[in-house]
């Protein structure tokens, strides 16, 4: 059974502190309120409250979580105690889960907790938070943080931690029981998934086209995301980069089919048309309403670090990361995949292609860090509605 600590000072939200209690103990969690002064806590709105224990009672080594609510005076009042920053401190250590709602993200910041973290907090302390990224969004987690909005996303937060303590089947049997209507119950007919299998019946009808390019977006996308995820992007960033690796090659869509199959070296004429696929592909993009953003990552995405690529024979950072990170994707997903001209390269020949390209090709800098990427493991793709939501 997931044991939490919850400590309230003088001044705590009321929603947010009973309400997350409310939902931890229906997943029956064992939650302990701990006051930080002995006898009864008084809320924001002189709610009296006898909490569990006493934080002076209070170590880390029983707990698998603290959460810290929000409210004022409470928010002050925990950010001034030094025992609250010691347990902070001491969960962060040992990997243990923290979270905080509304204005208690702050408290967090202050602690030294939450740096280059993703989080969100009530609106009007989001430039409070250190050097933590604030996301406009109900609920947040990054690593071993989670933390909400306010007293309207007090459930949602709640149903969030008991996911992530208890599994997702718990905390939908939860939130049914309690007639909780979140969005998932109310997806409409345009929504994100419909989107995302609208690009994948499009990537179909080009990768019909060439059997040895089937599967090459995807495997182009799972690279350019990892590598996306070791630059800490964000959301939006991550949306942006899947659509421009996914729509990469749309413009092949156009392109002769007797040229993209053909194995014998290409004429002149042939390698003409071959280059004009960014071109199309931007033609088929420019003007649709959401998808502005990806326009550079389509057309640039032959452009060389050295200044010798195609269309526009960009050079060095004039080329957008985006395309910079496309670039590598597709080269490492081509060489490691059978053409209808050449056999797959194993994954150490073509590391070693993409180092011999460094400062020619590829970004430096860049070319190590797909290196590491490949090295590890992909960023693993299942379905990337995710990033439309946005």
């Amino acid at each position: 059974m997931p044991k939490v600590l919850i400590p309230l000072a003088d001044g705590f939200e009321e929603i947010e502190a009973l309400a997350v209690v409310d939902v931890l103990r229906r997943a029956e969690f064992e939650v302990v309120l701990a006051g930080l002064h002995d006898g009864q806590t008084v809320s924001a709105r002189n709610v009296s409250l006898v909490p569990d224990s006493y934080i002076d009672n209070i170590k880390s080594d029983g707990f698998d979580m603290i959460i810290l609510t929000g409210g004022q005076p409470g928010t002050k009042n925990l950010a001034a105690d030094k025992r609250i920053k010691r347990l902070l401190k001491e969960f962060n250590d040992k990997g243990k889960l923290i979270g905080a709602i509304c204005a208690a993200t702050t408290v967090l910041a202050d602690a030294g907790v939450i740096n280059n973290k993703q989080v969100t907090c009530y609106p009007t302390y989001s430039n409070k938070l250190g050097s933590a990224h604030y996301k406009d969004k109900t609920v947040v987690t990054d690593g071993n943080i989670i933390t909400s909005q306010g007293p309207g996303t007090a459930i949602a937060f709640a149903l969030a931690i008991v996911a992530r303590l208890a599994g997702a089947h718990t905390a939908e049997t939860i939130e049914k029981a309690m007639l909780v209507q979140s969005p998932a119950h109310n997806k409409n007919l345009w929504g994100p998934n419909l989107f995302n299998s609208t690009i994948q019946a499009l990537l179909w009808a080009l990768e019909m086209n060439d059997s040895y390019t089937q599967g090459h977006a995807k495997r182009v996308t799972e690279f350019a995301m990892s590598v996306g995820e070791k630059l800490k992007f964000s959301e939006e960033e991550m949306r942006d980069l899947y659509l421009g690796a996914m729509l990469h090659d749309i413009g092949k869509v156009a392109t002769e089919h007797g040229i993209l199959k053909k194995t014998e070296t290409l004429n002149l004429r042939e390698e003409t048309i071959i280059r004009e696929h960014p071109l199309k592909g931007t033609l088929f993009i420019v003007g649709i309403e959401n998808l502005g953003k990806i326009v550079p990552t389509i057309l640039h995405h032959h452009e060389r670090w050295d200044g010798e690529g195609y269309p526009a024979r960009l050079k060095g950072e004039q080329i957008p990361l985006h395309a910079r990170i496309v670039c590598l994707a597709d080269a490492y997903a081509a060489m490691c995949f059978p053409r209808s001209y050449r056999p797959a390269l194993d994954k150490e020949t073509a590391i070693k292609e993409i180092q011999k390209e460094k400062g020619l090709q590829f970004d430096p800098y860049l070319a190590d860090i797909m290196i590491e990427c490949i090295n590890e493991s992909p960023f693993y793709m299942k379905d990337f509605s995710y990033y439309f939501s946005t």
